[in-house]
Parts: C-alpha cells; structure tokens; sequence
C-alpha cells in the first residue's frame, strides 16, 4: 500500500474544546523528525539523507544490482560516510558482540588467505621497495582495498527482537575488519608485516524487497512513536491485539493473493492507525519506493562508519614468492 501520507484529526484529550479537529497529514518525511523525539539522532540522519538523495540513473530508481552484490562500487555520490561512528555501533550489545568475535579471529586461516589475496593483486606488480598499507580511518578506502576478514550482524524480521537505534538505522549490516602495516617487496618476495587492524561497518541503504511476494512492514508511526509490531505493541489490550492480528492476517493475505481492493486496503490501514485514541501509519519499503517514483527523490545510498583501530603485534605474512 501507497502510506506515503495519511490524514489524522486531533482526540478529544488533545482538544480542550471538545471538538474534533483536523491536524497536518503525516508524511513518510516526518519520520526522521519522529525518530530525533525517540531520541535516534543516527538513524534520523541517515533517512533524511536518503530523502535528501537523487535516484540512480536506471529504470527503478535503487541501487545499481551490481553494486548492492558488491561486483561494483558505488559513485562518490552515492557513498555516505559521516554519519556512523563505530563508537556509537559498539554502544550495542549485538555488535559489540559480533565485534569481539571478529577481533579474535582477524587473521584465522581464511581471514589469512584473504589478506594474501589482497596484497598480491595490489603489490605484485611493484618495484622492490617498502610500501606503507594505511587507509587513514578512511572506510571506503579500506573497502576498495579489500577487507580482511567480516561478520555479519542480523536482526529477526518480527517485533520479538530488539527494536533500538541500530536496527532503525541499519537494520542488518557488515562488520568489516582491515590490517594495516608495512609492505616488503624484493625480487623473490612480498612480505607484509601488520601494526594495527581497524574496524568499520558497511551497508546498503535502500529500501528493496528482493523477490519478496509483499513489501516489508517498517512499523507503526505517527509524529510522536513508533509500534514496531501492534501484539506486541498493544499486549495489554488483549481483545485489541487479536482484532488487529485478524485484520492483519487477512489484509496480508488479500494482498499477496491479489484479491484485495484499495478500499479494502485503506479500511484496514485505518484500523491499523486508530488504537487507544492515537492514530499510527502503517509504513513498508514501498512507501518509499512510491515517494521516489512521485517525487523524483530520495537515493539509495553506500554507508560506511570511521574505522576504529586497535594496535597489534603478530608475525610477518609471507604473501607470495616471486
């Protein structure tokens, strides 16, 4: 369904008169204004950066296929950088444990294997001489370069898991890992001796479903909260919470197999949006694919964090004999 705007009126509690009154439609656009009450300053940043964005120069307007398989890389313009700092990932307990798993296993065998492959197609072709490996907190560098080894971090797509900043702002994501350090190259070999490792993350930001038969469900906003799954949201209205998870059953049904009405859509949606006395829109990545096709705005966008560094001591790699 098209939420891309919905029309609301003011409660009785909220109008001292007593009178109903109508207020500003909510926009998907009104979202990052929603998450900064949350207090999700990252996440805020980021949407607003894809609304600030323009569509790539292709039929649908997302992400170039190549580049979200990571057979290319995407233009500068379509690289963001500034926003995700590894300090406020790791404030997390899921990435601070898929952080502590990469950090101790950097340089396992194939992470090793990785490393060489990297160095040889770089440096196999270099005069002898000792060559510096920085990236200088640079992601995207590092990202050209090649990564050394990864851990992918994931979240459920049901309201049991977490919902917090990080799964707003990034939802699943790459935790990426680099060495950096001194390149030896002689007439029979290149050697690569390590100093430090850094770590970043990287991610696609876009609003893709795939092959999916329906468009992911974002959660339940309005200008002031966000209900990620309305049973779970609304558990303490029992009688509420099975009425809406029939009607969400059947809404979901009717639209995979085709036999729902725009009317039947919208009166859905609105029982979704009318509960307790406030009122919610229902939010999917096609929301923001139909507000791109409207507008003619909104880019899907690379993000990278800094990289966070952390000094090491190991033995030389022997990357190839020449």
């Amino acid at each position: 369904m098209a939420a891309t705007t919905v029309a609301t009126t003011m409660t009785p509690a909220s109008n001292k008169s007593g009178q109903t009154a109508t207020a500003r439609q909510f926009k998907i656009t009104d979202i990052p204004n929603t998450m900064r009450k949350l207090n999700w300053p990252v996440a805020a940043d980021l949407m607003a950066h894809w609304f600030n964005g323009k569509p790539w120069p292709n039929e649908s307007g997302g992400m170039d296929d190549a580049v979200k398989r990571h057979e290319a890389f995407a233009p500068a313009e379509y690289i963001e950088e500034s926003i995700v700092k590894m300090s406020w990932v790791l404030g997390f307990e899921r990435a601070n444990t898929a952080f502590k798993q990469l950090k101790a296993n950097w340089n396992s065998p194939l992470g090793t294997d990785l490393i060489k492959q990297r160095l040889r197609k770089a440096f196999s072709n270099s005069a002898p001489g000792c060559y510096p490996l920085a990236f200088n907190g640079v992601a995207s560098a590092a990202e050209k370069f090649g990564y050394s080894n990864n851990k992918v971090v994931e979240f459920e797509q049901t309201g049991a898991d977490d919902v917090n900043e990080l799964r707003a702002a990034l939802a699943n994501f790459n935790l990426r890992v680099i060495a950096e350090g001194s390149v030896v190259v002689t007439g029979k070999s290149i050697v690569f001796t390590p100093s430090k490792i850094g770590f970043y993350i990287e991610d696609a930001y876009d609003f893709n479903d795939g092959i999916a038969l329906f468009s992911q469900v974002l959660g339940y906003w309005n200008f002031d909260k966000l209900i990620a799954d309305p049973v779970v949201g609304f558990k303490t209205n029992a009688k509420l919470a099975t009425e809406m998870n029939s009607v969400m059953a059947e809404s979901t049904y009717k639209q995979v197999t085709g036999q729902q009405s725009p009317q039947q859509k919208e009166e859905a949606v609105r029982r979704y949006r009318e509960l307790e006395g406030k009122h919610y829109i229902l939010v999917q990545n096609s929301d923001f694919r139909d507000y791109r096709d409207q507008n003619k705005k909104g880019g899907d966008f690379r993000v990278y964090s800094d990289i966070l560094y952390e000094s090491v001591s190991v033995a030389p790699i022997e990357v190839i004999s020449k």
